[in-house]
């Protein structure tokens, strides 16, 4: 099979989507359709990308097509394998590709017993759904699948500026747990401390405003420093004052958020000591009055979503 510039059909035109055929257009890859449930979505991506079919129908894939990138949720992901394996095509010329982070490329399996090779291809990266999509240069790319797919997807990350990671199947979900954290982990933090703001009268616009210059002044350092470098702040430092102010004020006010910062406090000391910032023995004295928060925190309501 040939790695250089195959026919791609995308099917899924959400984000991701959206992402990876407007990055693939502009590496140059010829795409010969996008197929959506969404018809509108369909046609609007179809028209950015130049492709000459938009569809809702897996039945109007193109003759021509030897890579099939599957952009749909994760759970849609074993029904459209096997709606695929219906379809009529040159599988054994074909590789089939999805995004998903957290699962293996033999998901895909019905489509593979037709003759189809398999590939994940997971962009390490958020993507809008509003707005010009980001670029994929410089963002790493999972792939994991069988080898010629793999060959395949390494050419693809790398014509579009990505780098590509190979993983295997058994370390995918230590892979993709990862990413969560990166990415889902900040947004929960930055909402986790938006909370806290609120609690004092700012709005969650105005807590944002304030929060986010903080934010990319870290990321900033963190593009010069490793996490163990960079990290600054009373549990690296060893102040056990402010620790204990921050538990007391969340006993107080937040009591269903303090389980969460002694966690993420721990994380901290624990970066500190294997940093060799902080001596195990203050490390010590400050897990000692985390753990001490915790047991006297009294029994609590569910905290009510919002």
């Amino acid at each position: 099979m040939s790695v250089q510039q195959p026919v791609v059909a995308i099917v899924g035109a959400g984000a991701v989507g959206r992402a990876l055929g407007w990055s693939l257009r502009a590496a140059g890859y010829p795409i010969a359709a996008v197929i959506s449930r969404n018809p509108a979505s369909s046609r609007e991506l179809a028209a950015q990308v130049e492709a000459p079919v938009a569809s809702v129908a897996l039945e109007d894939l193109p003759s021509e097509v030897r890579l099939v990138f599957c952009c749909v949720p994760d759970d849609a992901l074993p029904g459209l394998a096997e709606q695929l394996a219906l379809v009529p095509h040159d599988w054994p010329r074909t590789v089939v590709a999805h995004t998903s982070g957290a699962l293996p490329a033999r998901v895909l399996e019905p489509v593979g017993r037709r003759g189809a090779l398999l590939l994940s291809f997971h962009p390490v990266q958020s993507f809008p759904r509003q707005g010009p999509p980001p670029s994929l240069a410089g963002v790493a790319v999972g792939l994991e699948g069988d080898p010629e797919a793999v060959a395949l997807g390494r050419e693809v990350a790398r014509a579009l500026g990505a780098r590509p990671v190979e993983i295997s199947a058994e370390t995918k979900p230590r892979y993709h747990l990862a990413a969560v954290l990166a990415s889902n982990g900040l947004g929960a933090l930055m909402a986790m401390a938006g909370e806290v703001l609120a609690s004092i009268g700012l709005s969650r616009p105005e807590a944002h405003a304030m929060l986010l210059p903080l934010v990319q002044g870290t990321l900033r350092n963190l593009e010069q420093l490793l996490p163990e470098e960079a990290l600054t702040g009373p549990a690296v430092r060893g102040d056990l004052g402010p620790i204990t102010q921050h538990l007391e004020t969340l006993q107080q006010h937040l009591p269903h958020l303090l389980p969460v910062y002694a966690a993420l406090t721990t994380e901290m000391i624990r970066v500190g000591v294997r940093s060799g910032r902080l001596a195990p023995e203050r490390a010590t004295a400050l897990l000692d009055r985390l753990q001490e928060a915790l047991d006297t925190q009294s029994d609590l309501p569910p905290e009510r979503l919002p």
